[in-house]
């Protein structure tokens, strides 16, 4: 059936047991479907200790003027305007960098703040990558697994995603214990990051996922979060097929978590300093410049203005000034 259209889901609560960790979140923009919103965070449930839940306010995931001298005063304000205009601008730059988490940050994506190790190879029996229990979500298994496969050679953990036919639950508590079920029936090992995943027909997603005990030492609760900021930025696109969406997700997650995200902070920073003195180096050579235009001036009216026009004491002033000049 593939994707539906309508609006979005919350985030729901997990649970830790026998050393995995297990959670759901849900998403998908009404916008990029057929309208609607998404919807906030749904608490734990009992029988299990609920892992922790990060609430961000711009995504919800689990896991967690100057005088005028001499007739050129107008073009030092227009000169200084266009130096204030600048920094304003890199400033600016630097606040909407600094909230996207950075020049690579991709919008909306939380950032990866954590220094992460790949698995080594012998934590993994390697398996399939993926179960379309619906039937009609991947038509091109090969480009699936592309994103998958590089997500594996990227962290060390396989991931392995399993679809559930649309509609079949729209319960984040309901498709954790799903996986957490699924997981020892499908795999022999603690490396995997296993996604259940199910849309509702409307144009929202829900998930429920179950992390190895070795592979939790990659897929930490930032990660899961920034796994779940870009499913559900591909599942809103509509020029993405339904194969991409988890292929980009999982390739751009991989990429994501295993490098902490550089802050604009200081290179912006370093940038403003410099235009800062540049503007002061500006503004000093400007004045200086200035002060020279008004003495050359000055000296211009003296020569031009008669002798008698000076008493005894400036015109000796004024010979001693040039013979002081002229040595």
């Amino acid at each position: 059936m593939g994707r539906s259209g309508g609006g979005g889901g919350g985030f729901g609560g997990g649970f830790s047991g026998g050393g995995r960790s297990s959670g759901g979140f849900s998403g998908g923009f009404g916008g990029g479907r057929s309208g609607g919103s998404r919807g906030g965070y749904h608490g734990g449930f009992g029988g299990f200790r609920t892992g922790p839940i990060f609430i961000h306010t711009s995504r919800r995931y689990y896991g967690g003027g100057g005088g005028n001298h001499g007739g050129n005063g107008g073009g030092s304000g227009s000169s200084m305007t266009g130096w204030v205009v600048l920094i304003a601008v890199l400033l600016l730059v630097g606040i909407v960098l600094f909230n996207n988490g950075g020049l690579s940050s991709g919008g909306s994506i939380a950032r990866s703040t954590v220094e992460r190790e790949k698995l080594p190879a012998s934590a993994v029996q390697q398996t399939a990558y993926y179960t379309d229990a619906d039937g009609s979500w991947i038509r091109s298994p090969s480009e699936l697994e592309r994103g998958l496969r590089l997500f594996y050679e990227d962290t060390g953990v396989q991931p392995y995603v399993y679809i559930l036919p649309n509609g079949e639950s729209t319960s984040v508590s309901e498709l954790t214990g799903r996986a957490e079920t699924l997981y020892p029936e499908l795999f022999t090992d603690e490396g995997h990051f296993l996604l259940v995943f199910c849309d509702d027909g409307y144009g929202s997603f829900h998930c429920g996922y179950t992390v190895g005990s070795q592979a939790k030492t990659v897929m930490d609760d930032e990660a899961i979060g920034i796994l779940a900021d870009y499913l559900d930025r591909y599942y809103s696109d509509r020029s993405v097929s339904e194969e991409e969406i988890f292929s980009l997700a999982f390739e751009k997650t991989g990429e994501r978590i295993m490098t902490v995200t550089r802050s604009p902070v200081v290179p912006v920073a370093v940038c403003i300093a410099v235009v800062v003195v540049a503007v002061l180096v500006f503004i000093t050579l400007k004045k200086r410049r200035e002060q020279r235009e008004r003495e050359q001036k000055r000296a211009e009216e003296i020569l031009k203005t008669p002798l008698e026009k000076f008493g005894d004491q400036e015109v000796e002033d004024l010979a001693k000034k040039y013979e002081d000049d002229g040595k």
